[in-house]
């Protein structure tokens, strides 16, 4: 026989091929599908998290609340508010300048950034609103959609489990290992995984309950319980998403003027350089003494070459002369005299 028909008659020879086929399918998939509903419940935990405890997200909410009480400030019921309606979010870029150049929430952004952010302008910056994207991937989660995605996982994996034993008990000793062992240490694994996406499920509604009623927002049809997180979030995506667009301008802008003001003090030292004055060496320090010395030591250099000969009716030297010079030391030819007179550094 060839390879492949070989190989095909091998597998014939292993006893419930079909079944343990499935349960090694089953087992490739389920990670894949713990993680993915994992991941989507982890992410709607963090977005309902930073809702109800983000202390940046608390600030921006009081900047609103002082900027509305101010503008309403000559209406008695609307001018002394204590809170505000989570609709507001979406109308405050509707309120424009006298010039239309800029909206209310493109002002309460830049006021934020200045008063709170101690990092405004560098890359440790952070953006004190949940990211919509975050927010756009939790508004489509379904509670009752992923309780039914988790109990369909259970229940294929009792099946799988029931399948592996009844393998287990009726293949030959020499075909039990290791499917038997790989099988079991998959079942206790995938319990204890599933166990865990279902507290983390019930973890995850519970939070988004308790959110809702921190806002204290209620749907407009049935009763809080019933309310679906796409209800509660999609006021908040478009908001969210404003407000990263603002942010970002408002952080580019502000980099700039860094880099501005760094660009004037970079010129303003170079000047501060450049009108540095000198002062002139003053007569008869040590400075002037040395650099005297300097222009006389070349000035003796450069008397061999350009020496007049002798006269040849030059007198003769005087004996006072004579004796001057006998007392001269003699110099090796091609050195000077280096000794300082002492009148210089009186």
């Amino acid at each position: 026989l060839d390879k492949p028909d070989q190989f095909l008659l091998d597998l014939s020879g292993i006893s419930f091929f079909n079944d343990r086929l499935m349960c090694l399918t089953f087992q490739s998939k389920l990670a894949d599908s713990v993680s993915e509903i994992e991941n989507q419940l982890n992410i709607f935990k963090s977005v309902i998290e930073f809702l109800t405890s983000n202390e940046s997200l608390k600030q921006i909410f009081s900047v609103i609340l002082v900027f509305g009480n101010y503008l309403n400030g000559g209406n008695k019921q609307r001018g002394q508010a204590d809170g505000f309606n989570l609709d507001i979010l979406n109308k405050l870029k509707d309120l424009k300048s006298k010039d239309n150049s800029t909206n209310l929430l493109a002002f309460i952004v830049k006021v934020c950034i200045t008063v709170f952010d101690e990092k405004k302008g560098t890359l440790e910056s952070l953006i004190p609103i949940p990211d919509p994207s975050e927010v756009e991937k939790s508004s489509h989660i379904d509670f009752e959609a992923q309780k039914a995605e988790i109990d369909k996982i259970k229940k294929d994996l009792d099946i799988t489990t029931k399948k592996a034993e009844n393998i287990v008990n009726k293949s030959p000793e020499d075909l039990k290992e290791p499917f038997h062992t790989k099988m079991s240490e998959f079942s206790v694994k995938a319990e204890k995984d599933i166990m865990a996406l279902t507290t983390l499920l019930e973890e995850c509604n519970s939070k988004f309950v308790k959110c809702m009623v921190y806002y204290r927002w209620s749907p407009k049809k049935g009763q809080l319980k019933d309310a679906k997180p796409e209800d509660f979030l999609s006021m908040w995506m478009p908001f969210c998403n404003d407000y990263k667009n603002y942010w970002k301008k408002e952080q580019v802008a502000i980099q700039k003027e860094f880099i501005k003001q760094e660009r004037q003090k970079h010129l303003q030292r170079k000047e501060s350089l450049r009108n540095v004055e000198t002062k002139k060496t003053s007569a008869g320090g040590l400075k002037d003494k040395l650099l005297r010395r300097k222009s006389r030591k070349s000035t003796v250099a450069a008397v061999p070459e350009n020496a007049a000969p002798p006269a040849e009716n030059a007198a003769p030297p005087t004996e006072n002369a004579a004796a001057n010079d006998s007392n001269v030391k003699k110099e090796e030819p091609g050195t000077t005299n280096n000794t300082l007179e002492d009148d210089e550094f009186r």
